[in-house]
């Protein structure tokens, strides 16, 4: 915290003093360590957005007692080139490798392969420091791994997704070994990422030079990002504290580790499990597991029909609320949203399109959504048993995982809360009386569902903004499907649904309480000044909506 307080104290973006006061306070810090420091001087012009500067990068290296592949930890110590402190993005990052070094050589540990500290420049204007690395210094032939510190909010777990050309298996296999305390991860993370206009220092690496790596970075908290309110105060502690749980376990296993050959041909789907790090499987097994579903539900409404627990009538039946429920929540939270954007206007001048009160609104949503689900299968479930109506939302969740098979295939790991679904049909099918066991023994074998669907719920509408918040509600109400047969049986269901109901209005409530901008919550403004130097004009410009006192004058 004393790095990161010096380092965020001015906005230090390239070219500015503070820029280079923050330059000489990390030379000084890496030398504290005993390590030499060079300073890599380049002039790039950028590959993505054709931006150029002078890039000062700051590098070092650890000499390890074997050849081979080195290991890169890598951050950046620019400002967004605005008022931003930097504090989480990505002096966090920073402040993480500084600290974890310290540790490290403590110990006083010969690893066997060299360690490269890269803190590199210009991030901000379009990745110029890595490409300055990757295209200029001879120590880019030496990389074998990267380990990427990144952030684009202030708070929430951080993530950690891998960056590869190739199939993933070994970078998997190898991040299990590992064993951080609580990874935050799976295949869905990178998929997702791949489809965003979105590229870190990492992804220079991959592109330029082939290498693979790791990002570890947070998102929550997104109206903080690229602004003056990524500060010091403002990072949470338990944030850079998971971040830094990473690097401390990474550096020991990969500063040990072969690090020579880690590309792969197999993809896998992976997702983090308590207790047990990262669960993972071959992107070829999603289509049998999907055809097994498949042929595990008909099997069972076969079995199911021949004692007579299921009908074919009231099974077809059951698409009617699915369909029902699925369309109006979709319609409903898409141009809910909208709505919301008309009465609260200055929800559209947050860019990022996640607004400071936008975990009310998930939960807002949700809940609402929770309530409809509940509210409209309450009237069929009184003319056909749960089991009946339980087929569609089984059958829809085999559909979808097809999709996912053939367009999202990180998101393979979706299929587990199927079978779960499936073991508890056959569960209902064997024992059609109802008994409270029954109930206890469905619920068990429905909490790994939870611990895998849930945390998807508030990360979609965090990583893309409000405007997804009908991913999370659709999700939300499929996922409320796959427990029917349980929550179908409470005597208090209508107190329940009751509680969905108040919990909406209550959040929706206090947001509209809190929509406006305050000084802990600050108004976001736009203001760019251009030259063209060919005609010796100037322009002010701005991406504000609605121009406020401050953009005029």
């Amino acid at each position: 915290l004393d790095h990161l307080k010096f380092i965020s104290e001015k906005p230090h973006f390239v070219s500015s003093s503070a820029h280079e006061e923050v330059r000489e306070y990390l030379v000084a810090e890496l030398e504290k360590l005993g390590l030499e420091v060079e300073i890599q001087e380049a002039e790039v012009l950028g590959q993505k957005n054709r931006t150029g500067t002078k890039v000062r990068n700051i590098l070092a290296r650890i000499e390890g007692s074997e050849p081979g592949k080195a290991l890169m930890l890598l951050s950046h110590y620019d400002s967004e080139v605005s008022t931003s402190f930097g504090a989480s993005d990505a002096g966090s990052g920073v402040v993480v490798i500084l600290e974890s070094l310290r540790a490290f050589l403590e110990k006083g540990i010969l690893p066997k392969n060299d360690i490269i500290i890269l803190i590199s420049d210009a991030e901000e204007l379009g990745l110029l420091g890595a490409q300055a690395f990757v295209d200029k210094h001879p120590w880019s032939k030496d990389v074998g791994l990267v380990l990427n510190f990144e952030a684009r909010g202030s708070g929430g777990p951080c993530l950690m997704f891998v960056e590869t050309n190739e199939g993933n298996e070994k970078l998997i296999q190898a991040f299990n070994e590992v064993n951080a305390s609580r990874p935050f991860s799976n295949s869905l993370f990178y998929s997702v990422y791949k489809l965003l206009p979105n590229d870190t220092d990492l992804t220079v690496f991959r592109k330029n030079a082939d290498v693979q790596g790791y990002n570890f970075a947070f998102i929550d908290d997104h109206f903080d990002y690229h602004t003056a309110q990524d500060s010091f105060d403002r990072l949470d502690r338990n944030t850079l504290q998971h971040q830094a749980s990473y690097l401390m376990p990474a550096l020991a296993y990969f500063s040990m580790a072969d690090l020579n050959d880690l590309s792969a041909d197999t993809d896998l789907v992976f997702f983090n499990f308590p207790g047990a790090g990262l669960i993972s499987y071959p992107f070829s097994w999603i289509y049998p597991m999907c055809f097994i579903g498949l042929v595990a539900l008909l099997f069972l409404v076969a079995w199911g029909m021949k004692k007579q627990v299921l009908s074919l009538k009231d099974m077809a039946i059951g698409f009617i609320p699915l369909l029902i429920a699925l369309s109006i929540i979709g319609l409903g939270s898409f141009y809910g949203w909208k709505l919301l954007l008309k009465i609260h206007p200055g929800y559209q001048e947050i860019f990022h399109g996640f607004t400071y009160n936008g975990h009310l609104y998930i939960i807002g949503f949700v809940s609402l959504s929770l309530w409809f689900t509940v509210w409209l299968y309450q009237r069929y479930l009184k003319k056909r048993s749960a089991i009946n109506l339980f087929f569609a939302p089984l059958l829809a969740w085999i559909l979808i995982n097809f999709a996912f098979a053939a367009y999202l295939p990180g998101a393979g790991f979706l299929i587990i809360p199927l079978f779960t679904g499936l073991v508890v049909f056959g569960l209902f099918i064997l024992t059609p009386k109802d008994s409270t066991k029954k109930i206890i023994a469905a619920t068990i074998l429905s909490l790994p569902m939870l611990l895998i669907t849930v945390p998807l719920i508030e990360l979609f509408p965090i990583a893309l903004g409000l405007q997804m918040i009908l991913i999370a509600t659709l999700i939300s109400s499929l996922w409320l499907l796959l427990l029917m047969p349980i929550w179908s049986s409470f005597a208090g269901l209508k107190n329940l649904n009751k509680l969905f109901l108040i919990t909406a209005i209550l959040v929706f409530a206090s947001a509209s309480y809190t929509a406006g901008f305050d000084k802990d919550s600050k108004r976001p403004d736009s203001i760019l000044y251009v030259r063209d130097e060919a005609t010796s004009k100037g322009y002010w410009g701005s991406r504000d909506l609605h121009i406020d006192e401050f953009t005029i004058y």
